[in-house]
């Protein structure tokens, strides 16, 4: 995946971010959703999409930063090797003109990592405790816990979808859909608990199998330290991935209970950008000020569509889906513009 967006300042109007997989001293940007330049509006079934016309590899060099009046991109590097401690043996790498240590932005940045560390960790220990319970409801056979801890493994499932993507096999084996395997052939994860659940009844099978594999993310999780900037990005992609996939199209195909996705997607990107507020405020605080509102916002436009545990996916009104879809990719073209600010302040450790 890619671990750098600069801010597009060549044209007026909202601005996105490139996406590269470079370094700090490399930076060829890939076009993506998020440049978003004028969008059109794509009906479907139950809402309307927002898709980008967006234009071919586009190639920048780390000196645009500056013409936009961001920091110069000549990076001196700052490296933290903590000795004791749960982070000892932890290489943090905070890139470009962060300064001295001692500096606010280094410490915030630094912060900023340390934080977000902890509250992936605490989300995958809490998808792991879910699923232990849901365990525990199908053996007992009590379907209606079942069914409220299986939507609350969901829910902790969201909060760190976006950074199983670079492991596919796991990601397949917690949350693989129907539709994502041939007709007739099996899928598990926690949508053949859903199914099992909301049709045929407990099967003992499937949970295990969950059971099995959701310690497996925590451990992979365990290790995980991103910088500020790839902090960012990723919640960039939660807020991309609820307005692409999650609100026009349900994955949640046997409760109905889609809201659930967008509900803890939109959460979980605006906890990531909670642990880079800090740096932000200091680097950008117009900006960081705009993506606060943004968010306020946008909770109130996911609170509107309905409690996400018990409305069904038929029951949301067309024109509140679109009117939390306009929301969702405005609040991500804002943070996107934010996260291309913090670029030289840690560019490295970006989920791949």
């Amino acid at each position: 995946m890619h671990a750098v967006y600069l801010a597009r300042c060549l044209r007026p109007g909202p601005v996105g971010a490139l996406r590269t997989g470079a370094t700090s001293s490399t930076l060829v940007a890939a076009s993506s959703r998020a440049l978003r330049p004028s969008m059109t509006r794509r009906a479907t079934s139950d809402t309307t999409r927002l898709r980008l016309a967006a234009p071919a590899l586009v190639a920048v060099v780390a000196v645009a930063l500056g013409a936009c009046g961001g920091p110069a991109a000549a990076p001196t590097s700052t490296t933290y090797r903590p000795p004791v401690g749960p982070e000892a043996g932890v290489t943090s790498h905070y890139g470009g003109t962060v300064g001295r240590p001692g500096e606010p932005t280094t410490v915030a940045a630094e912060a900023a990592t340390r934080a977000y560390a902890a509250q992936v960790q605490g989300g995958a220990a809490a998808f792991v405790a879910s699923v232990g319970a849901l365990q525990a409801d199908i053996a007992r056979g009590d379907t209606a816990t079942a069914r409220s801890d299986e939507l609350a493994a969901q829910s902790d499932y969201d909060g760190f979808r976006d950074l199983e993507r670079g492991n596919s096999v796991n990601a397949d084996s917690l949350d693989e859909l129907d539709t994502d395997v041939p007709a007739g052939q099996t899928f598990g994860g926690l949508h053949a608990v859903e199914r099992d659940l909301w049709t045929s009844g407990p099967a003992a099978g499937d949970a295990a199998s969950l059971g099995a594999q959701a310690p497996v993310a925590q451990f992979l999780l365990s290790h995980l330290r991103l910088g500020p900037e790839a902090i960012g990005v990723v919640a960039v992609d939660q807020l991309d991935w609820a307005v692409d996939q999650a609100l026009p199209s349900s994955q949640e195909h046997t409760s109905h209970l889609g809201l659930v996705d967008v509900a803890a997607t939109v959460g979980a990107a605006r906890q990531a950008f909670a642990t880079v507020a800090p740096l932000a405020r200091l680097v950008a605080p117009g900006l960081t000020a705009t993506v606060t509102s943004d968010f306020a916002t946008l909770d109130a436009a996911v609170a509107a569509l309905g409690p996400p545990t018990t409305t069904l996916d038929t029951a949301v009104p067309a024109d509140l889906r679109l009117a939390a879809a306009r929301q969702l990719d405005a609040t991500a073209t804002a943070l996107a513009r934010l996260t291309a600010t913090l670029a030289p302040y840690g560019t490295q450790g970006a989920p791949s």
